[in-house]
């Protein structure tokens, strides 16, 4: 024998092994399942109206058969899970906002009249999306006397630093 002749004795005992295959999964007339009419899911089963314009799901299907599955896992864990996690996400996001508007707030007594401009722009955006996240008017009063505070003591050291710097150069040169 060749590798022709094995190779052609392969191939028909596959195709002999497919057809059997295939004839012993053929399903029979008896055994068909029911056939759906157009518009309907495999379930049989359709969403109508009522005449108080409520939708509910009616079988189309004599004898359905639904099948119900259990799930032996525990779901409130995951749900408080996913409950701490979107609570954490929100606190985080608070954070931001607050520390860009804190950083914007600064920049709007900027002597850079473009930066400072933009920075209003953003003020006003960021304390719109913590007034929608639930913080109240007074925490941002307080925020914003918190960064003036801070630039004021800014200032102070940058005024010391040149006092400093002045009283060096009277006594140096």
């Amino acid at each position: 024998m060749t590798n022709l002749s094995l190779n052609v004795g392969v191939n028909n005992s596959a195709k002999e092994y497919a057809v059997r295959q295939a004839q012993q999964h053929q399903p029979k007339p008896q055994q068909e399942a029911v056939k759906l009419s157009e518009g309907m899911r495999e379930s049989g089963f359709e969403w109508v109206r009522s005449d108080k314009n409520e939708m509910s799901l009616a079988s189309r299907v004599d004898d359905a058969k639904m099948l119900l599955t259990t799930s032996a896992t525990d779901t409130s864990a995951k749900v408080a899970r996913s409950g701490n996690a979107s609570q954490e996400l929100l606190s985080e996001l608070k954070n931001r906002f607050k520390k860009t508007f804190v950083s914007a707030y600064s920049n709007v007594f900027s002597h850079n009249r473009l930066l400072a401009k933009v920075s209003e722009w953003l003020v006003g955006n960021v304390m719109e999306k913590l007034a929608l996240m639930g913080i109240s008017p007074q925490e941002l009063e307080a925020l914003k006397g918190q960064v003036r505070t801070d630039l004021i003591c800014q200032n102070r050291t940058a005024m010391e630093q040149v006092v400093y710097d002045e009283t060096m150069l009277e006594i140096v040169g």
